[in-house]
């Protein structure tokens, strides 16, 4: 009997718990990229991205020509200072253009942004 009774002291102090007692994730955060520049004229295209949660990772920029439809790899680039900055000055006058940003990550490749141009005469 005695045995018993110390099991329900025992329960019954345990702390309960709370908010603050819940382990937090240390995952780190999936980058995002947000579109703030573009500029297309008939020698270049100029996109600019700001990237956060990107810092030291690499990033692949992938390219399709709308009359060519298969995604082709463009560049691979790391952000400085949070931006990304590609210039294209492949790109053909009176084409247009799609651009993604694919990144690797452990959980599967994620495509952040995408963007289409068209390029001048």
């Amino acid at each position: 009997m005695r045995s018993a009774l110390l099991v329900i002291i025992v329960l019954l102090a345990l702390p309960a718990c709370s908010p603050e007692s819940v382990p937090t994730s240390t995952a780190i955060p999936k980058p995002t990229a947000t579109l703030v520049s573009v500029d297309v004229t008939r020698d270049l295209v100029r996109l600019i991205w700001e990237v956060r949660n990107g810092e030291g990772r690499k990033f692949e920029i992938i390219r399709k020509s709308h009359s060519e439809p298969p995604w082709k790899h463009f560049a691979t680039v790391i952000p400085v200072n949070g931006l990304i900055q590609i210039d294209d000055t492949a790109a053909v006058p009176g084409q247009g253009y799609t651009y993604r940003i694919r990144i690797y990550l452990t959980t599967g490749d994620a495509y952040l942004d995408e963007v289409q141009v068209e390029v001048p005469l």
